[in-house]
């Protein structure tokens, strides 16, 4: 349940993470390999579950996997010797690298699938994709996620201090597989939210998913209604958790979400469009950097 349930920042995070050492630069290329499987069509034994074969992968990740594979073996390459260059030289370098090296995949640069409209600010990790639903665009749908790399990753917590087998007798670590996501700790899962509101205010159903760039899960649906003559006061209820309903109404909620464009070429882009993002920002944070400590 844990590894499944990550943050996507930190299932993100975990390849940038992974290739910033030798060993992990290997590592790294290895999972590179199983989604170029993919795009093959060949089945890869090392992530059976993260099925991207329909449709073409991201080339961001096999730009960003040369990018950090050339960092790490600069990283090591001196043995000790310490540098004679500057940290702004280290960032500017390390931008110049990132900027030749990176090419934003297909999927990416074509923007969102139609009718969705994307909102994004350069700084800002937030990217909101909008668009009307329903007669007379009575609805708004709303899609968020966060392009950042989560600086306290679950990966660092001591898989000991779980009791395993405790999981094991109660059901729930064999569930966690139920929903068809890989536990592989190099799948890519990020998390997003899915808010459809009436467009006069009145109320709005809000989602937490999570995708693989393929698969949408839902986590939780939440409902919020506004009434100025009989307000809430105190805690409102969140909603049940979404897998103790009974799964004809699951599965009714997912229909709910692909009607208004939530499907497998929208999880695809969420993908592709967080890679891009993440990238853009971190090369843009290098050069921000650089400037500030040559001040």
């Amino acid at each position: 349940m844990f590894a499944r349930t990550r943050t996507a920042t930190a299932a993100a995070g975990a390849l940038v993470r992974a290739a910033r050492s030798p060993l992990g630069a290997e590592r790294a290329w290895g999972s590179f390999g199983a989604l170029a499987g993919r795009r093959a069509g060949v089945e890869c034994a090392s992530s059976p579950m993260m099925r991207f074969c329909a449709r073409e992968y991201s080339s961001a990740i096999r730009a960003r996997m040369v990018g950090w594979a050339h960092a790490s073996r600069r990283g090591f390459a001196s043995d000790g010797v310490k540098s004679e260059r500057t940290l702004t030289e280290a960032l500017l370098e390390e931008h110049a690298h990132e900027s030749a090296a990176y090419e934003p995949s297909e999927t990416a640069t074509a923007g969102p699938p139609a009718p969705f409209e994307l909102h994004e600010t350069k700084g800002d990790a937030e990217v909101t994709l909008t668009r009307k639903f329903g007669d007379n665009d009575a609805e708004e749908v709303t899609v968020t996620f966060i392009a950042q790399e989560d600086p306290y990753e679950e990966d660092d917590i001591d898989d000991e201090d779980f009791d395993v087998d405790a999981e094991a007798e109660d059901g729930t670590a064999e569930d966690d597989d139920a929903d068809g996501f890989n536990d592989d700790e190099d799948a890519i899962t990020i998390s997003f939210n899915v808010v459809v509101s009436k467009t006069d205010g009145s109320a709005y159903l809000d989602f937490d998913c999570l995708t693989d760039g393929e698969i949408i899960e839902i986590r939780h649906v939440g409902f919020e209604a506004f009434d100025e003559v009989n307000p809430v006061i105190g805690t409102t209820y969140s909603g049940p958790n979404f897998e103790d309903l009974e799964e004809s109404v699951q599965d009714k909620f997912h229909d709910y979400l692909e009607e208004r464009g939530i499907n497998a070429d929208l999880a695809n882009y969420i993908i592709e469009a967080h890679l891009d993002k993440e990238q853009r920002e971190y090369t843009s944070w290098l050069e921000r950097v650089a400037h500030f400590v040559k001040k």
